[in-house]
């Protein structure tokens, strides 16, 4: 129920993965940047569909009002009808990556996969574009990696790992792999700890004898890096 329900039933969803960049131009329109380095955390712009009915969703209110805009929140794409923005792209199945381990030599941008299948050398683990989460957080493969021959591989990722790796723990690659306890629960797939920034009112619209949940704007959803 909640957040997750709102992300099943929007009909679009916005995202921000973007570093922090400032950009100045000068009188003689000569471009120079700079950049605030951060966690880069994720954000998502939901805009729910306005057609769920308000008897059938009394829950799911009550369920929105509990954590509001103070508490955490999990965002699972991959049961929520939005598997194709994490989908795996690689050789691996669901199994084998269960099966691997990310190791406490991650650092900084790369993360280093062990306990690999035995597949072809040519096989890929991952693709660029693919997400990978360690522990609580996810990052997205910057290339494409081979399996090769070595017992471990590295995977460059779009920001710096954020929580150390202390000992071995298991992959989650794109929906597939179980998350570490996410708020007392573990998730199949790819999921994002988020806080509410944008928690939009709702209009009851009259339809025969019940009414349309109709929402005053989008739900922003903003990853919680703790």
């Amino acid at each position: 129920m909640s957040l997750n329900q709102i992300l099943a039933n929007s009909e679009s969803v916005g995202i921000n993965d973007h570093r922090f960049i400032g950009q100045m131009l000068s009188r003689n329109q000569r471009i120079s940047t700079s950049e605030v380095v951060t966690v880069v955390p994720f954000s998502f712009d939901m805009q729910p569909m306005k057609y769920l009915l308000y008897s059938q969703n009394r829950a799911l209110l009550n369920s929105l009002r509990i954590p509001d805009m103070a508490l955490l929140q999990y965002l699972n794409f991959g049961s929520t009808g939005w598997t194709n923005y994490i989908a795996y792209q690689g050789d691996m199945n669901s199994g084998q990556i269960s099966a691997c381990l990310w190791q406490t030599t991650s650092a900084n941008k790369i993360l280093v996969l062990g306990n690999l299948p035995s597949i072809d050398a040519g096989a890929y683990i991952v693709k660029a574009g693919d997400f990978c989460q360690v522990g609580a957080y996810a990052y997205i493969a910057t290339a494409d990696v081979l399996r090769g021959a070595g017992s471990t591989v590295n995977i460059p990722v779009h920001r710096n790992l954020i929580a150390t790796v202390v000992s071995p723990i298991n992959a989650v690659i794109g929906e597939y792999g179980t998350t570490v306890s996410l708020g007392g629960t573990q998730y199949t797939g790819t999921t994002f700890q988020v806080i509410l920034r944008a928690y939009p009112t709702y209009t009851l619209v009259p339809y025969a004898n019940d009414s349309y949940i109709s929402w005053s704007g989008g739900f922003t959803a903003f990853e919680a890096v703790l």
